[in-house]
């Protein structure tokens, strides 16, 4: 998910991978990604077919202080800023920025949305 100002700097960027977790080969302290390499579950975070999942972020519009007659007063900055939903598959793990798409990596939804302030 990533959020950007009006232009175009980019104010919040997060992750959150969905997916089984084991350690390699069902051995040792690495943790790996990716269902070719399962042969045991440490525990099951994958999103799964016809579960909704919600997950909340906390943005800050970008702001700043100043102090008016002896009192603090924030001031917003910039009143608007789109938002970036993507929901990518990635069958043998890896990082989204490093892979090819629809070679190591699958957009399945992306959604942008203008979120303002009054």
């Amino acid at each position: 998910m990533t959020a950007k100002s009006s232009d175009g700097k980019v104010l919040f960027n997060e992750k959150k991978i969905y997916t089984p977790q084991s350690p390699a080969k069902g051995r040792g302290d690495k943790m790996v990604f990716g269902p070719h390499r399962k042969s045991g579950m440490l525990r099951d975070t994958s999103l799964q077919p016809g579960k909704t999942q919600v997950e909340d972020f906390e943005i800050k519009f970008p702001y700043t202080d100043a102090e008016k007659d002896g009192k603090n007063v924030r001031t917003v900055t910039d009143k608007a800023m789109d938002v970036t939903v993507a929901l990518w598959h990635l069958p043998a793990g890896g990082e989204v920025e490093k892979l090819e798409t629809n070679k190591g990596k699958y957009l399945f939804h992306e959604s942008t949305k203008r979120v303002t302030v009054k």
